[in-house]
């Protein structure tokens, strides 16, 4: 749900350089009337995806695709690989090679904003699981602050209420700007609702990455040995810390996810039961955030929906994990 390689100033005047002939402000592709009846298969969708690293986007990319094959649309896969300059090349590139709808898992809003819109000016832009406020046709994500609340508040039952808790949080790093904050507002606001104070003893970058996760949990735990509980923002870095605590003969430290509901950490949540150590995450599936985007893009591309007729917000379900419902949740057959 994460890293731009290069310094903020290069990438705006390289994004700047790249998308110098996008002169459409405004983003009136994006905002228009119906567009030329089309059959799904004379519709070509573009997808920029941010990167592949984690399940959770590979899983997203993966869903598109067994849209593409169900509904016979052309669909054209860009992976930015965790650059923000790379992402808006890729946008461009495919704008140019005639889409006719373009779903953007954006990078970083904050530095892609204007460029974006450019894009959003050319061509009916849709946002999946990052967006950027007041550009393009909608937005489609879960409520990482609603989710992350209900991941909290399901924690919080693993304390004493009225308790106060050492934390540590794994986040996406520094152009993580609207997902991950929203997620650990969430989850912290989940745990003063369930009646645990806490003190954060440490936030750590580890890009949404169960590798990158590794060393981060080993530099919370050099300075922490006894940190009560380590949040990640996803349940690939929760995963990741789980791993080292375990490699690292620790077994007091409790772990838990603001968001995702992955496989792999249903299937930890299930095996430890009421007393394991992964003790939430919250429902965040690139599945259904696929699912509708796909579906928008390819009403829009076939002239069924206005962009101008789609809300500009779009939220999947929310939904807490832990012990007592996960079994409501794990598909031991799911690709994430």
């Amino acid at each position: 749900m994460t890293t731009m390689r290069r310094g903020p100033l290069a990438a705006l005047s390289a994004a700047a350089l790249v998308l110098a002939g996008c002169t459409t402000i405004g983003g009136k592709a994006s905002a228009g009337g119906p567009r030329e009846a089309k059959k799904p298969a004379d519709v070509t969708i573009g997808f920029s995806q941010r990167q592949l690293d984690a399940p959770y986007f590979a899983a997203m990319v993966d869903a598109a695709r067994k849209k593409a094959r169900k509904r016979g649309f052309h669909l054209e896969v860009q992976n930015a690989d965790g650059d923000a300059v790379t992402q808006l090349n890729q946008a461009q590139t495919l704008v140019a090679q005639g889409i006719d709808v373009l779903v953007v898992d954006a990078m970083s809003p904050k530095t892609q904003q204007v460029q974006l819109k450019d894009v959003a000016g050319e061509v009916p832009l849709v946002f999946v699981d990052t967006g950027i406020e007041g550009v393009g046709v909608t937005s489609v994500s879960s409520d990482n602050y609603a989710i992350g609340k209900l991941s909290g508040r399901l924690a919080a039952k693993r304390f004493h209420r009225g308790s106060t808790i050492s934390l540590a949080v794994l986040n996406g790093g520094p152009d993580d700007e609207i997902v991950g904050p929203d997620r650990q507002r969430g989850f912290l606001d989940g745990l003063r609702s369930g009646g645990v104070k806490y003190h954060i003893v440490a936030r750590t970058s580890a890009n949404y990455s169960q590798d990158a996760a590794v060393p981060a949990t080993e530099s919370i735990l050099a300075a922490h040995r006894n940190v009560d509980l380590i949040v990640g923002l996803n349940d690939s870095m929760t995963l990741g810390a789980l791993s080292t605590l375990r490699d690292k003969g620790n077994k007091k430290t409790l772990v838990a996810a603001a968001a995702d509901g992955q496989k792999q950490a249903l299937q930890e949540i299930r095996a430890g039961g009421c007393d394991g150590r992964y003790i939430s995450t919250g429902l965040n599936s690139p599945k259904l955030a696929a699912d509708l985007a796909f579906d928008l893009a390819l009403r829009i591309g076939t002239g069924e929906v206005a962009p101008k007729d789609i809300a500009k917000q779009r939220y999947t379900k929310a939904a807490g994990i832990n012990c007592e419902n996960v079994d409501a949740f794990l598909d031991p057959h799911s690709v994430f």
